[in-house]
């Protein structure tokens, strides 16, 4: 990895009174194993998600998908080897020209995962590594790939596919093919948070310093009250706090005490509403 911070959406736990919330699009009868089982023909798939698609729809992080058994192979489920799930927004309503989207957010990858027997329409869950920030107001990528299938009939329920999903033999095909008959149902967890938000929203940077020892908070914009910083790791538990004073432009968070990883940096003002940052530590 290289020497300086990614500040992509990663596996956190946001501690600040978060519930869940199932998001569906249900409930069709077709069955295809043109999702999470062939791999002759479409062991990559992406598909599309309008929000007037879905039902109950609002935004935040996506933290667990779920899909329903269908009438073939449900009742050995299966095992993906190699499952790579990825996610991202479009303000499109379609693909263009069968052309798959790109720079999408990795949200799982798995050596190896296995989906248990079940009972045909009913859901089955896949947690996700890392959640991913759903905006309600935008169309959905899901992107899935996977180089081996224990069960290659293992079949998901879904309707009559107009145009949403595409398929390919390559996970890095620029065009699919979509004339598969069916698009999945879909389901997923959406984590929402009270007076949450990104930290750019408020016109604070988090940046590298060099030595991987410290990150710099920079403020950008006109927030420039003082500020209660704290540092927490990947579960939400808070390691350091510290307090940025009024009218500074620049604070310090050291890292030295701290193993490389996944860290949240948190800031809270007089106004209660909490402001949030993620980032790697490198190795």
């Amino acid at each position: 990895m290289n020497a300086r911070y990614a500040l992509h959406a990663l596996a956190l736990v946001l501690p600040f009174g978060l519930f869940a919330q199932q998001v569906q699009r249900c409930c069709g009868t077709s069955n295809s194993t043109f999702l999470l089982g062939n791999t002759n023909f479409a062991p990559h798939t992406q598909s599309l998600y309008l929000p007037g698609d879905l039902v109950n729809e609002e935004s935040g992080l996506i933290t667990t998908l779920y899909f329903r058994y269908g009438d073939t192979g449900e009742d050995l489920g299966n095992t993906l080897s190699g499952l790579l799930i990825r996610m991202g927004m479009t303000s499109a309503g379609s693909f263009a020209g069968d052309a798959f989207y790109t720079d999408l957010d990795t949200v799982l990858l798995a050596a190896s995962y296995t989906i248990a027997p079940g009972v045909e329409g009913d859901w089955f869950s896949i947690p996700l590594q890392t959640p991913f920030a759903y905006d309600a107001n935008m169309t959905l990528i899901l992107d899935i790939w996977f180089t081996g299938s224990t069960t290659t009939n293992f079949g998901t329920l879904g309707t009559n596919n107009t145009g949403r999903k595409i398929y390919s033999l390559l996970v890095d095909a620029v065009t699919g093919t979509a004339t598969s008959s069916t698009w999945q149902d879909i389901g997923f967890d959406v984590s929402v948070g009270t007076g949450i938000e990104d930290a750019a929203a408020s016109g604070v940077r988090v940046l590298p310093v060099p030595g991987h020892q410290q990150v710099q908070l920079l403020r950008t914009g006109t927030w420039s009250e003082e500020v209660n910083v704290m540092l927490c790791d990947v579960s939400g538990k808070p390691l350091n706090t510290a307090r940025w004073s009024a009218g500074s432009t620049t604070h310090f968070v050291n890292l030295n005490a701290y193993a490389a990883g996944a860290y949240l940096i948190t800031l809270q003002g007089a106004d209660g509403k909490v402001r949030y940052s993620r980032f790697l530590k490198p190795e």
